[in-house]
């Protein structure tokens, strides 16, 4: 072998070790406290007494229990405490999201070939071999599109990622929806709390020439905001122009200002 070979024969045993350092540093675990371990990782993943072991730079050992780690990382993996078929078990996590896919060690296995589906309530289920479309349908029902397509075998078992994606996507929109429709609300209120504050001081307010027509176009006005409608010109001209005392401009103007 000329020298050359030779040259790239041991620039790539040098990639080869400087990739496994550097992923092994990456490797770190996140306790329930906050704490992050990092190191070089052992995961003691069977029998009852699953843990990570941690062997920090300077060579001390800690050891974590499953309930007390958030989350490790391993070999690019992320892995969590997961409560599963055979009870809480390390999960190495596939696709994140409402609904997380994890692969799990089946009993007597040390392999990660079990799939189980988690949604952030808590509704669990393992990714069954048998009566997919069924149990799948039910899991799914929060998002009708997604359980129908499921349903009507649009979207099977070798489907399993785009079904995840579009629930997922279901999901995150309708909750920027509800979101949305929240904040709308909140600013609804604040909007009639400063005309509840204008039509208190009015009816509350010695009789003035126009009182009770005022009064029907704070109402009008607040009716307005409640229904999302725009509030047209001609009823803020027309109460403008029917409160010329001082002393109620300024909640006047305020309640003007939520209009803009």
């Amino acid at each position: 072998m000329n020298k050359f070979g030779i040259i790239h024969i041991v620039l790539f045993f040098l990639l080869m070790l400087s990739s496994l350092f550097l992923s092994a540093q990456d490797d770190h675990v996140v306790t329930i406290k906050g704490e992050t371990l990092t190191g070089t990782l052992k995961p003691l993943a069977f029998g009852p007494d699953k843990k990570i072991q941690v062997t920090g730079p300077d060579k001390k050992k800690t050891t974590v229990p499953l309930l007390q780690v958030k989350y490790y990382t391993f070999k690019g993996d992320t892995y969590r405490p997961v409560k599963g078929p055979q009870g809480y078990t390390f999960m190495k996590v596939l696709k994140d999201g409402y609904a997380t896919l994890y692969a799990f060690q089946m009993e007597n296995q040390t392999s990660y070939d079990g799939r189980f589906l988690m949604k952030k309530d808590g509704e669990s289920t393992e990714i069954p071999n048998l009566s997919f479309k069924k149990i799948m349908t039910r899991f799914l029902d929060d998002c009708e599109e997604v359980s129908a397509k499921v349903e009507n075998g649009m979207l099977s078992k070798k489907d399993l990622d785009a079904i995840i994606d579009e629930y997922n996507q279901c999901i995150e929109q309708r909750t920027q929806a509800r979101e949305k429709a929240v904040a709308t609300r909140v600013e609804q209120v604040k909007k009639i709390s400063s005309w509840d504050v204008l039509e208190e001081k009015v009816k509350s307010y010695q009789a003035f020439e126009g009182k009770e027509s005022t009064i029907e176009m704070i109402t009008e006005i607040k009716n307005k905001i409640a229904r999302g409608e725009k509030v047209p010109n001609f009823l803020t001209s027309g109460l403008k122009s029917s409160l010329p005392q001082a002393d109620l401009q300024e909640a006047l103007n305020n309640a003007l200002k939520e209009l803009e």
